[in-house]
């Protein structure tokens, strides 16, 4: 049932603070965001690799949410294998915020549109090459 936890918000926020110092062989990710709730919060989107899946974020960045889609480019420290994550904090309060039997009750999306049965989808499902700069398309359901 865990999604984001308290650390992982936090780890998000300090990634996308992080997020601009360069490194040579960095790709860069655009990220596309779909299905977004306009001019309400931010739209927060993580990129992990397996080894961090649903922990502490590779990189993260977040964008106000403007319209029904938002686009932000992530610098992927390195080409491998890695999957996205993203919500939309629609009450601005810095943190995915839950239902009483702790599903999510703010819009979330995953690479892959990977699915939630029970709980977050495997990085298997969500997971993506990355190698070359490129755009890859959420949709917050």
């Amino acid at each position: 049932m865990r999604l984001f936890t308290a650390t992982a918000a936090g780890a998000l926020a300090l990634a996308v603070l992080l997020n601009g110092q360069a490194h040579a062989d960095q790709v860069s990710l655009d990220v596309r965001v779909d299905n977004v709730r306009p001019d309400q919060g931010q739209v927060r989107v993580a990129l992990y690799d397996e080894g961090t899946w649903l922990g502490e974020p590779v990189v993260g960045e977040q964008i106000d949410s403007t319209g029904t889609s938002v686009t932000l480019r992530l610098q992927v420290p390195a080409s491998g294998r890695y999957g996205l994550a993203a919500y939309q904090d629609t009450n601005n309060d810095g943190h995915l915020n839950r239902n009483v039997v702790g599903m999510p009750s703010e819009p979330t999306a995953f690479s892959n549109d990977a699915p939630m049965s029970f709980g977050p989808p495997r990085f298997a499902d969500a997971a993506l090459e990355v190698s070359a700069p490129s755009e890859a398309v959420l949709t917050l359901r």
